[in-house]
């Protein structure tokens, strides 16, 4: 059983948190511009997610 906690662990670990993918992602950009843009994409999907959770509207 603790091979299977030790595999789980392991697994979870090399996943990244969503702040990390959007810092990558910012980090990037190739000028001011394009840091603005992808910062208000960013943003924007953030917002979105957000939305759907509270009213429900996406399916799983």
């Amino acid at each position: 059983m603790s091979n299977l906690i030790a595999l789980i662990k392991a697994l979870i670990s090399n996943f990244q948190s969503q702040k990390e993918r959007d810092e990558a992602y910012l980090c990037e950009s190739v000028d001011m511009f394009d840091l603005e843009r992808r910062m208000r994409l960013v943003d924007f999907a953030a917002r979105d997610h957000a939305r759907s959770l509270i009213f429900g509207n996406k399916m799983p």
